[in-house]
Parts: structure tokens; sequence; C-alpha cells
């Protein structure tokens, strides 16, 4: 049976390994503090003390790849959402050029509509021409169909219910550059745009628009007119009532009767 051996190891040593693991615990991975000046005395301990100077050495190293790796991790995202950033600015930007609202004139809003026109983009430039026509408070609107391919069913529905949602604030809608196969394929699909002027060129769109404002610019300053003829007929007549009345003289009949002459 091998013979027990017994170490004498005094209190520093130990209190030093204590004190070490304890500040590898909380993260402590500094080599000046946690690294275990070699012993003089050479025993079963050193080996001790030995190993834990390895494992501390590794643990320290491990710390600093990880560190690396996480200083690399936090800059790829970084740089990740920039380009996330300069996607969602592009974008917007293309949204904005692709549903461009322009102010032509004077109460007139032109919105030209470009390649195709699908559900989810007719509803954005639906929102967004009700917005504009709210902010700019527009009589007409002109929706330009010049750079459009193709005219299909979806597309005739999409452009019937922008133009409905935008006569229900009061504006007049005219549907510009309708060129012979698009008339054509229409027929052929049995589009109706019904409550739509359809004009073929941008040029005789903007002239039913100052025909239409000049008429209600007529129509306004009739009303207007009428309006205060009647608010001076109406004054008038509570002058004539609030007079007083004239009495009129009363002859007064004599009793005698009048002398008739020979």
């Amino acid at each position: 049976m091998a013979e027990k051996t017994f170490v004498t190891v005094s209190f520093e040593r130990i209190q030093r390994v204590v004190d070490i693991l304890s500040m590898v615990s909380i993260g402590e991975y500094n080599p000046e503090l946690i690294q275990i000046e070699p012993s003089a005395q050479a025993d079963e301990f050193s080996v001790l003390e030995a190993a834990l100077n390895i494992y501390n050495q590794e643990l320290a190293s491990a710390r600093l790849q990880n560190e690396r790796y996480i200083s690399e991790l936090e800059q790829s995202k970084r740089e990740l959402q920039e380009q996330i950033a300069t996607i969602a600015k592009q974008q917007m930007a293309i949204h904005e050029l692709s549903t461009p609202i322009v102010e032509v004139w004077e109460d007139i809003l032109l919105l030209p509509i470009i390649s195709s026109l699908d559900s989810q983009r007719a509803t954005e430039m639906t929102e967004k021409l009700l917005d504009r026509v709210k902010a700019n408070r527009a009589r007409c609107i002109i929706i330009d169909i010049t750079g459009v391919e193709l005219v299909d069913t979806n597309t005739a529905n999409s452009m019937l219910k922008m133009t409905r949602a935008a006569r229900l604030l009061g504006t007049m809608c005219v549907l510009t550059g309708v060129r012979p196969e698009i008339a054509r394929t229409m027929v052929q699909l049995g589009v109706e745009l019904d409550g739509i002027k359809t004009l073929r060129t941008l040029k005789d769109g903007l002239r039913e628009c100052f025909g239409f404002l000049h008429q209600l610019k007529l129509q306004e300053q009739l009303a207007a007119r009428s309006e205060k003829t009647g608010a001076l007929s109406l004054l008038q007549a509570r002058k004539h009532k609030a007079a007083p009345k004239q009495e009129e003289p009363v002859l007064e009949e004599s009793d005698e009767p009048a002398e008739s002459e020979d």
C-alpha cells in the first residue's frame, strides 16, 4: 500500500491561489494579477500552481479571441444596418419617383402612371393622391397613362377606384394618354370607365380642366351675386316693414245741409 505524502504549504501560497480563482470567477484576466510566481521551493503544490497558470493563460487567450469576434460581429452588424438604411432610402426614393404627383397649375394635379399598375401600387397611389388633394385643395386631377404598357381589367378597376375616391372629395378627374391600342384592348375586355372623361393627350386634359375651372368660377360668382341680391332684398323688406304707416286725412262731414244757390 502506497504511503501518503504530506506537503506543507504556507498560508500565503494557498491564499494566493484562492485570490486568483476569485478574480477569474468575476472575469478578471489581467496576467499581472492572475499569474502565480514560481516558488523557490519545488513541491507537489508547485505543479498545481503551474497548471493554474496555464489554465488562466488559456482563459485569457479565449476571452481576447471572443472579444475580437464580438467586435467583428458588431462591426458587421453596423455595416449591415447602414446597408439596410441605404436600401430603405433608395426604396423610398424609387417609391416617390414611381408615384409623382405634380401641381401643374393652380387647382390642377397631374398623376402620371408609368409601367404596370397592380393592386398594391394602386392603393399606395390612391392614398398619396387623396392626401395631395386634401393638402392642395385641388379641383381637377389629370391621370395620364401614356407610360402604361398594358391595360387589363385589374388596371382599369384600379383607375376607377382611384377616380371615384377622388371625386368623393369634390374633384373632377380626367384620363389622358389613351392610345388606340389601349382603347381597343379596353373595348375587347368590356371595360367601361363610367364617369371618367377620357382624352387623348395631356394638352387636351389641361384644356378640359381650364374650361371646368372657368365654369366653376362663373358659377361661384353668380352664386355670390345672387346671395348678395337676396340679402339686399331681405334688408329692404325688413326696413319697409319696420317703417311707421302714415295715416290718411279724414274729411269731416258738416251736419248742416249746404245752401243751394238760387
